[in-house]
């Protein structure tokens, strides 16, 4: 069997690491390519080759419209939340009055980019404008290709907060877990696994995602479980 090739969310990045080089594959490791929901969606449907594709429920939308999917395992769900670099000031952010104080008060933000179709950026200009609040927080905001790279530039000391999916954000170093959005600015993401062909390299993968050690390097790094 030929090394696999996997398309993945960021928001599984964290997990999809660990797994690899915790010893729960055998084998030559996969090809792993990591993008936003939405340009993973694209390649996809472009044509690109690859075994199976992990992303968001929305991202698998179109690519089921076009009979692309040969079987998928739902995996759980992340929610959106702020990451705050490490010696940084923390804020509680749970109730709206707080987040908006928290989003006011540091001097820098960081967040994916919507046009590069992520999910959480997308979310995140929406929620800024729904607390009126934009002006403020773009002119301080940065915006990245991906919302992993904004927690890493978080966590390297380049912004004070970054917006990104919980799950790209626990673990990661430098950085810790502000908090998610509260009610009713909470965004909670449903990913799952697709195989886009069949045979061994996709099988395989699949069943990767589908063992205990997956399920638990995404518990650990904040995943609810698929019912």
């Amino acid at each position: 069997m030929s090394a696999p090739v996997l398309l993945a969310a960021g928001a599984v990045k964290t997990a999809v690491e660990r797994l690899l080089e915790g010893g729960a594959w055998r084998g030559e490791l996969p090809v792993v390519h990591y993008g936003t929901a939405g340009a993973l969606r694209d390649r996809v449907l472009a044509g690109e080759a690859a075994d199976v594709v992990v992303t968001s429920d929305e991202g698998l939308a179109k690519l089921r419209e076009a009979g692309l999917l040969k079987r998928v395992l739902p995996l759980g769900s992340a929610g959106t939340g702020l990451a705050l670099r490490g010696g940084a000031t923390a804020r509680p952010v749970d109730t709206v009055e707080g987040f908006r104080a928290a989003l006011l008060d540091a001097a820098s933000i960081g967040w994916a980019d919507p046009a590069r179709g992520a999910t959480g950026g997308r979310h995140f200009e929406k929620v800024i404008t729904a607390l009126g609040i934009e002006a403020e927080v773009r002119a301080k905001g940065t915006r990245f290709p991906f919302g992993v790279e904004a927690v890493a530039a978080c966590g390297r000391g380049e912004v004070e907060l970054a917006v990104s999916q919980a799950t790209e954000i626990i673990g990661r170093p430098g950085v810790s877990l502000l908090g998610l959005f509260p009610p009713p600015h909470a965004l909670s993401t449903a990913y799952a696994a697709a195989a886009l062909r069949e045979g061994a390299a996709a099988e395989a993968l699949m069943a990767l995602f589908g063992s205990g050690a997956a399920r638990r390097a995404m518990a650990e790094i904040g995943f609810t479980p698929a019912a």
